[in-house]
């Protein structure tokens, strides 16, 4: 077998490692998407797996109790579904969602008055809050703008799926998840400069997310700037050194 032969089967071996790694869900963000998406097709168990996955990477989430507490509802496990949406609104209080299922369940159980205390009490939030400014419903519309997003990179269909990512940043400005998505968009339809700008700008806020520092490698290395990219994925490393993504990356430059 000739070296140029080796080579082409060495780049092949690592970009199917890579494209395997990259499916993987690695942190909390990519198992709250996929849980959704399960609950979305009704393949409980599957998303309960995956939130289960979530707490045990960190039990501090609200949103993973949240979601794990429709899946016990859908389940018929309601003492289990009540336990979860009281552990979400004592990690975040201003749940909304999370109030309004809990005081559901609590009269579907029979209990009428801790039911109309959790409605009044939100309620009463709600009230104090003004129009279109609550937290959890930007939070829920930027989601919902992100989940379009992807079916729209699904289909290829990049430039709608860079409104949409940019619908949900206005939403969510912190979300560097979104950002990313954001960029990789901007690099599909050609924008690669303006995607590394972008992605820059995103690290001045958020200087220690991994993510940020992996994708902004890509774009780097695809710019043919490797010495750049090369930095980036030892950055991400030092953050986060069991991060897969970054190993290989800084392989296949080794290779």
């Amino acid at each position: 077998m000739s070296i140029g032969t080796k080579r082409k089967l060495c780049w092949k071996s690592l970009t199917r490692q890579i494209n395997l790694i990259e499916s993987t869900p690695t942190n909390i963000d990519d198992l709250l998407r996929l849980s959704r998406e399960d609950l979305a097709r009704n393949s409980l168990s599957s998303a309960e797996k995956s939130l289960e996955q979530a707490i045990l990477l960190n039990n501090q989430v609200a949103e993973a109790f949240y979601l794990l507490g429709h899946v016990y509802s859908k389940k018929g496990k309601f003492k289990n579904a009540i336990l979860a949406f009281e552990k979400t609104l004592s990690l975040d209080p201003h749940h909304t969602e999370a109030a309004i299922a809990l005081s559901s369940l609590y009269n579907d159980v029979g209990k009428y008055k801790e039911g109309a205390e959790v409605f009044y009490k939100t309620k009463k939030r709600l009230d104090r809050t003004l129009p279109g400014h609550d937290p959890r419903i930007n939070e829920n519309l930027a989601r919902k703008h992100c989940e379009l997003g992807f079916q729209y990179m699904r289909f290829e269909r990049f430039q709608e799926a860079h409104h949409e990512f940019t619908k949900a940043l206005n939403l969510e400005p912190d979300n560097v998840v979104t950002a990313v998505h954001l960029a990789k968009c901007l690099a599909k339809v050609g924008d690669k400069e303006g995607a590394i700008a972008f992605l820059q700008k995103t690290l001045q806020s958020h200087p220690k997310n991994a993510d940020a520092k992996i994708q902004l490698g890509v774009l780097y290395h695809s710019a043919k700037k490797v010495g750049d990219a090369h930095r980036e994925w030892q950055e991400a490393l030092l953050l986060e050194p069991e991060n897969k993504s970054a190993e290989m990356y800084l392989s296949m430059i080794q290779a």
